[in-house]
């Protein structure tokens, strides 16, 4: 072979090489935000530039009030504070703040078929209306694309801030762009221009390539949901067909147990693999404290797009929530709709269309078995009897509140609260998972997403002498549905009576997707380990109430297991306390113990034959308070959407 022979066969093995690399890189590529890339040097023009101070505390004039600054994980460096988190309409938006003239530029390289996902929007508030000037004319969005010197605009639209007094105040749209396929860097700026001032931004600007297999996850969370009252548990009621259906591809476990009896603190260990004694959530007006990893913080590092659907109140972005979320939407869940299952399937449906082709995590909350117990017709009245008392109930009002939750009532209409409450069931089932499955079917996502089933925890129906949930630790307020299909129904049929927790959720995704999360503080664990039996030993839960939560008068109660056997520890109630409730709460031992597989429905307190174990069990407990840090708690101010949730829920008054 000559020397010239050589020399092109050389470069044609590196030419080949440098191919295959390009290829893998364009296989490899899944989501780019382009807010987590903007540095400052990426800012050519802003008026921010000249009179924002970081930190500073007259900065906030120059954005929207319900705004507030990015700490998402992966987020990097936020110049002259432009990234942020924006309220608008129910949702939260993750923003590049952009008011004109603005200019961020990007030198970018794109992979074959790639796809620019992004918003556009206007807000206008107090703030914007002190500093928008002249005129009401608009804003002119353009992105511009530079390649090999020369420059091209891509996509042009121009608002009309009179549209704002049309739009409740905002103006909102979604656009996708095809980008054509860049080795080399290109240039890419997006640039807003017009009235001064004005309240302007691009919503959450991606790359990605569509079309690549690639694991889904949908994490379902129907608030106080009871396991006990599902057909795959047991019932002898017909009340949850497509849900008893899906975990013929799924893994169940049969006892699942919540860190809280109430909606925040166990959505807030649901997200974070935290118990309650860790992430120190206790009360109404505490939230996640930012320097704790959410689920969305770690999946977003991870190329997912995340977005949440929620019927807020407990679960509001107020309480920190929407951390690691592009997109947090809440109010199709909530109380205020009798159909809030319907709702919320609307919502994720129409996301499915937009998104279906990202890799994507979900978040889906609905309050619809919470009372008030009321649904449409004719889940409503299916499982009534003739003679049935109502047809909807708000349980809280009629026992006069939480001072009535010890309040006995004639059997007939403890039947009757169940009946409600089982045709919430049933409707939620039909028209909020059934719909979803067979839409993730049809659009061919099924097989390769995870879909976990759950809930935070159950609701009392007098089982030990009170109604609702929040103040006791039993079985029927602590033991929730999980089911979990795994992609392409892994795992399926395998059930499990071993006891887990809704923190084991967490790690369990996180294995699934081969994401490393040793040396992360998780008081959870994978249940992949279980589901492949390479693990035998029941699992220890940890449950608690903190002291008098929503001013309930409830004193603070702890539960733990070990093994078959579950404790519960009481603090007693004070004078006053008792004085508060309407009908005594029931005589219980300071100290209760059960053998949960002989007494599953914790009938018979055996506390005083095994003091041993009782010693144990408590010595331990207190080991576990007394080595939690106390951290500084972040606290939080409730507005007045907030409290009309609230109330709505029976939390407050």
């Amino acid at each position: 072979m000559t020397e010239k022979k050589v020399v092109s066969f050389i470069f044609s093995i590196i030419f080949i090489f440098l191919c295959s690399c390009q290829k893998g890189v364009d296989r490899d590529f899944q989501i780019s935000r382009l807010i987590d890339l903007l540095k400052k040097e990426n800012i050519l023009q802003s008026p921010l530039m000249g009179s924002y101070e970081d930190n500073s505390h007259t900065a906030r004039k120059f954005f929207p009030l319900r705004s507030s600054s990015i700490i998402d994980l992966g987020s990097g460096e936020n110049p002259f504070g432009i990234k942020m988190k924006l309220q608008m309409g129910g949702v939260e938006l993750n923003a590049i703040f952009a008011p004109p003239e603005s200019e961020y530029s990007y030198n970018l390289s794109f992979p074959q078929e790639a796809v620019l996902d992004f918003g556009i929007g206007i807000i206008k508030d107090e703030n914007s209306e002190r500093i928008v000037k002249g005129e009401k004319k608009g804003i002119n969005f353009i992105i511009s694309l530079e390649l090999k010197g020369r420059k091209k605009t891509i996509f042009q639209k121009y608002v009309s801030l009179s549209s704002l007094e049309k739009e409740e105040n905002f103006f909102f749209s979604r656009h996708k762009i095809d980008l054509p396929f860049v080795s080399n860097k290109a240039r890419l700026s997006l640039i807003t221009k017009g009235e001064e001032g004005a309240f302007s931004f691009w919503y959450n600007p991606v790359v990605y390539r569509p079309g690549q297999k690639r694991k889904n996850v949908i994490l379902i969370s129907i608030d106080t949901l009871r396991a006990d009252h599902l057909g795959c548990y047991g019932y002898s009621r017909e009340i949850s067909p497509t849900i008893d259906s899906l975990v013929s591809d799924s893994a169940l476990f049969f006892n699942t147990y919540a860190s809280s009896p109430w909606t925040l603190p166990s959505h807030v260990s649901l997200l974070t693999s935290l118990s309650g004694v860790h992430h120190q959530v206790y009360y109404h007006d505490e939230k996640i404290d930012p320097s704790i990893l959410t689920l969305a913080d770690i999946l977003r590092q991870n190329h997912f797009f995340c977005s949440a659907f929620t019927g807020g109140g407990f679960v509001s972005s107020t309480y920190g929530f929407s951390k690691g979320f592009d997109m947090y939407r809440e109010g199709e869940g909530g109380v205020f709709h009798q159909n809030s299952s319907e709702l919320v399937y609307g919502v994720v449906s129409q996301w499915l269309d937009r998104n279906r082709d990202k890799n994507f995590f979900i978040l889906i909350h609905t309050y619809q078995p919470h009372s008030p117990y009321a649904c449409p017709y004719p889940f409503k009245v299916m499982f009534l009897d003739d003679e049935a008392k109502w047809g909807h109930l708000d349980i809280m009002s009629y026992i006069g509140g939480k001072s009535g939750i010890y309040k006995k009532l004639p059997e007939e209409e403890r039947q009757n609260i169940i009946d409600l409450y089982d045709g919430e069931i049933r409707y939620t089932d039909e028209k909020l998972i059934g719909p979803l499955l067979e839409k993730l079917k049809e659009m061919n996502l099924y097989d390769q997403t995870m879909i976990i089933f759950t809930s935070d925890h159950g609701e009392e129906f007098y089982d030990h002498g009170g109604w609702v949930h929040g103040h006791n630790l039993y079985n029927e307020s602590l033991r929730v549905p999980l089911i979990i299909k795994f992609p392409d129904s892994k795992f399926k049929g395998k059930k499990t009576d071993s006891f887990v927790r809704l923190i084991d959720i967490m790690p369990t995704i996180l294995e699934e997707l081969d994401i490393d999360f040793s040396g992360l503080p998780f008081d959870g664990q994978s249940l992949i380990p279980l589901l492949k039996d390479k693990e035998t030993e029941d699992r220890i839960f940890l449950a608690d109430i903190g002291d008098n939560v929503l001013d309930s008068h409830v004193p603070q109660k702890i539960t733990m297991n070990f093994k078959r056997y579950k404790i519960i520890i009481n603090k007693k109630f004070s004078r006053e306390d008792l004085q508060f409730f309407l009908s005594p709460p029931p005589s219980i031992s300071s100290i209760e113990l059960y053998d949960l597989m002989e007494d599953p429905f914790e009938k018979e307190n055996i506390a005083s034959k095994k003091k041993a174990l009782v010693y144990q069990l408590t010595k331990k407990i207190d080991e576990i308070y007394q080595k939690a840090r106390e951290k500084k708690k972040a606290k939080l101010e409730i507005d007045e959407e907030l409290k009309k949730q609230l109330k709505a829920l029976g939390y407050i008054r």
